[in-house]
């Protein structure tokens, strides 16, 4: 097994064969034992210094997230299956799953067909979230930004929470853009980091989430945009919207891409905000209908400004 998880590694390893698989071995059973008492309660001890202090499963998530703190997944399958109880049948993946729960970005994904290939949790986790979603991707052309959210709402566009299982699921029909909700919180960072780093090092990886943090920097420029989408409840921010605006623009720092994904939705978008009528019925919107007390002076102006035509008319006849 040894050799096998070693090419899972890009540096030398500078241990012998069996001091790497006492390495592995020891992580490897902390990561499957944690799961296992996270979702079945009566294997923890009284005095568990994991669970019976609450700080300690936020420092853990972050750790197991770090793309070089990986232990190959099928070193965590076999120890999982090796050390197996028939009274806790629940698969590997699903008590990975049940223990992110707590810190996932989206909703966990369940529903599809198994997740195959998998080469660690991080790999997990990004296959969790980009499996259901269908985008395209296209070549990519910098020229074609995604225009802010407050550019987009003087267009007459109409920013919605997009229920689904990924946050990457965005779609825009009909002058709505629909956008899946996403929690900040002080591990998000560290969380997008990893995953774009992940899709920028390993080969042929389809740049999904480098792609998704391009487009929700474009959507965000100012503490306005964070304050728009959080409204809307697209954003679930635990940090100031001053401090947000930097989170999103420093995302994909030192990432390259020669395609991208959202292609259509950013042509689409930008095509929409050219044309003149939705903007001038935002317009109308925003300054005469945004209050019932704005509703209401303009419809009696527009009754006096009947009644006065009216009257001219008649006393013209």
């Amino acid at each position: 097994m040894w050799r096998e998880a070693r090419e899972y590694y890009g540096k030398p390893v500078d241990y012998t064969p069996d001091e790497f698989v006492k390495i592995l071995v020891i992580d490897g059973c902390f990561i499957v034992e944690l799961f296992r008492k996270d979702f079945y309660t009566e294997l923890r001890e009284e005095d568990d210094p994991i669970f019976t202090m609450s700080y300690m499963r936020q420092f853990l998530f972050h750790d197991l997230i770090l793309l070089e703190n990986q232990v190959p997944w099928m070193v965590l399958e076999r120890l999982f299956n090796f050390t197996l109880d028939p009274r806790h049948k629940m698969p590997l993946i699903e008590l990975a799953q049940d223990f992110f729960g707590n810190f996932y970005v989206s909703k966990p994904r369940s529903g599809y067909p198994p997740i195959q290939d998998i080469k660690h949790i991080l790999d997990v986790f990004r296959k969790w979230l980009v499996s259901p979603t269908e985008e395209e991707r296209g070549h990519l052309d910098w020229t074609l930004l995604m225009p802010s959210a407050t550019s987009l709402v003087e267009a007459g566009v109409k920013i919605k929470r997009r229920e689904s299982k990924s946050i990457l699921d965005m779609k825009f029909n009909n002058g709505v853009l629909e956008i899946p909700g996403l929690y900040i919180h002080e591990i998000t960072e560290t969380f997008f980091r990893n995953l774009i780093c992940f899709e920028q090092c390993f080969p042929n990886c389809e740049p999904r989430f480098t792609s998704y943090a391009v487009l929700i920097d474009n959507l965000i420029n100012t503490a306005k945009d964070v304050d728009i989408l959080c409204e809307n409840k697209i954003i679930d921010n635990w940090l100031n919207p001053e401090d947000a605006v930097p989170f999103f623009n420093k995302l994909y720092y030192n990432a390259f891409l020669k395609e991208i994904y959202y292609q259509k939705v950013r042509q689409d978008l930008n095509n929409y905000c050219k044309r003149r009528w939705p903007r001038w019925r935002a317009v109308l919107v925003r300054n005469y209908f945004n209050t019932p007390w704005a509703i209401l002076s303009t419809a009696v102006a527009a009754i006096l400004l009947i009644l006065s035509f009216t009257q001219t008319w008649y006393s013209i006849y």
